[in-house]
């Protein structure tokens, strides 16, 4: 008899780790790998990635309650941006390589917008989106520009609505309407 209850709970201990132990490594699959490679010759740079305990930390200094709840939500939050002095300091194989990540995890590529027309503007932006049901569990958004790059990276489970909530808050684009709005930083 306890041979059959040690066999038993054995298989629920092993099944339950590895159950948990799957789950944590899909659990790191929103945070971009090689951003080290895209930023290595910039001028300046900023790359932080939150989890959960420090998210709930920088939670008590929001004032707004809308954005308080959609922080609550979250699993992690990954920055990354890169300024260059000059134009052409980055390998844009090391974006495409970025890009290609999403891709390979199943993320749901949603925008490209490039401008090809005005030269003033050559950048490009890229939105992925993870869905479970109706429900967004992670977001990606990556602005390129000859001179700069931006990605910012969500994990948790949120409303499309959430998300509007989050603008302006953990270098996530502030924008009004239609378009950006520019930020003094």
């Amino acid at each position: 008899m306890f041979p059959r209850r040690f066999s038993c709970a054995l298989f629920v201990l092993t099944f339950t780790v590895t159950c948990i132990s799957a789950r944590a490594q899909q659990s790191d699959d929103w945070i971009p790998h090689n951003m080290d490679a895209v930023g290595q010759r910039a001028s300046f740079r900023t790359d932080f990635t939150f989890d959960r305990t420090m998210l709930a930390l920088a939670n008590n200094f929001i004032d707004d309650e809308n954005t308080r709840r959609v922080v609550a939500k979250l699993n992690g939050i990954s920055v990354h941006c890169y300024k260059f002095s000059l134009p052409g300091l980055y390998d844009p194989g090391n974006l495409e390589a970025v890009r290609q990540q999403y891709h390979d995890r199943g993320w749901k590529h949603l925008v490209t917008a490039q401008s090809v027309h005005d030269r003033s503007n050559l950048g490009r932006t890229d939105v992925w989106i993870r869905f479970e049901h109706t429900n967004v569990e992670g977001a990606v958004v990556m602005l390129a520009s000859p001179t700069s790059i931006n990605l910012i990276a969500i994990n948790g489970t949120l409303s499309p609505l959430d998300l509007l909530h989050l603008r302006g808050h953990f270098g996530i684009p502030k924008f009004s309407g239609d378009h950006l709005v520019e930020q003094n930083n």
